[in-house]
């Protein structure tokens, strides 16, 4: 056989159906990936619009988290920084 003959492949049927089977696979797949990324999306969207509502409601409590959150990593960091 030369490189410029074709060569033809008896169980080339199968091949498609197989990668037909796989991109079927592959898109259910996606759709499921889809589904649960909106799910997740959705979940943080609530997840802000409660931290915004509480924020507004309680702001100087807000700062007073955001001050001790602070303080905390800063500490944290500091004993890491002399070790």
């Amino acid at each position: 056989m030369t490189p410029t003959q074709p060569q033809f492949n008896e169980t080339a049927g199968n091949d498609i159906r197989d990668y037909d089977e796989q991109a079927d696979a592959l898109e259910a797949a996606r759709q499921q990936l889809s589904e649960v990324v909106d799910g997740i999306s959705e979940r943080a969207r609530d997840y802000g619009r409660y931290a915004h509502e509480q924020v507004q409601q309680n702001p100087w409590a807000a700062v007073g988290i955001g001050f001790g959150i602070g303080m905390v990593m800063g500490a944290l960091l500091t004993l890491v920084a002399r070790r």
